[in-house]
């Protein structure tokens, strides 16, 4: 084993063989079997230029920004990563380099929110769905709001909003249904509408996606009921920024008062997905 002159013209250098040195340059630069190192580390020593990271129990905070760590257990069906700190949070790097958001909720009450004049006033409403009025649906029971596995806070269950932390192809879905009452089909007008907003950054409408069921058979007098309702799947490009919102419209003759949803469950779900 040869250690370099510190007053030498070339790196210090630490010869393990013939072919493998570990060189520290003058400026503090090392290389493990790199005669010249470019960077802080150098491993680019062609086969045997791996590295070997471990894992850590530290915050992001508290490795913070540009540390990495091995995830081995991000969670159930994700297969183990590498990470890095923003300073903040850890950050993904998935196989592949894909990252992916999932969010999924579930609303079994009645809030909701009329935010363009119809019918009904523009405000918030406890009791049922105001009919010919634009509504949001809001205080949404968050199940899962996460980024490749690691919680996040990408959607506000109070509002039932998405805000895309980057941009991409987003695969959305949500179903309402409204509890059983009569219908009456002779007017024509029923309309059960599920909707997608986009909005910018700046709050202003990019894009409106609908659909609607009608029906073909009312119900008659008292008691017969049915079961209304919608769905509506989109996949749309989101900016990082945009606001994804599901809001209804619904007109069910015999009723121009409010309705109630079906809240006993599994009926009025989201999910988003990035693709």
């Amino acid at each position: 084993m040869s250690i370099g002159s510190p007053n030498s013209n070339t790196a210090n250098a630490v010869e393990v063989d013939a072919n493998e040195k570990f060189i520290i340059d003058k400026i503090g630069r090392i290389g493990v079997g790199v005669a010249a190192p470019k960077l802080a580390i150098d491993l680019r020593n062609g086969t045997n230029g791996s590295m070997a990271i471990g894992m850590t129990n530290q915050s992001a905070n508290e490795a913070g920004a540009g540390a990495i760590r091995y995830n081995p257990n991000p969670a159930i069906g994700v297969q183990g990563f590498v990470e890095y700190s923003d300073g903040s949070v850890w950050i993904p790097i998935l196989p592949y380099g894909k990252p992916r958001i999932v969010v999924m909720a579930e609303k079994t009450n009645n809030n909701c929110t009329v935010f363009e004049q119809g019918l009904w006033p523009v405000g918030d409403y406890t009791d049922g769905i105001p009919g010919k009025s634009a509504t949001y649906l809001t205080s949404w029971n968050e199940k899962l709001d996460s980024d490749s596995g690691q919680p996040r806070s990408n959607f506000n269950p109070d509002t039932g909003t998405f805000i895309a932390p980057r941009s991409g192809v987003y695969f959305a879905t949500f179903t309402f249904a409204l509890a059983p009452n009569q219908i009456n089909t002779n007017s024509g007008q029923n309309q059960t509408e599920a909707i997608w907003e986009v909005r910018n950054a700046a709050d202003s409408i990019i894009q409106r996606v609908k659909t609607n069921n009608g029906y073909s058979q009312e119900t008659g007098n008292s008691p017969n009921t049915v079961v209304a309702g919608s769905a509506c799947t989109v996949s749309v490009y989101l900016n990082a920024g945009d606001k994804l919102k599901p809001f209804i419209w619904i007109n069910v003759a015999w009723d121009s008062d409010k309705r109630s949803l079906l809240n006993t469950g599994g009926y009025n779900v989201l999910t988003i997905v990035e693709q």
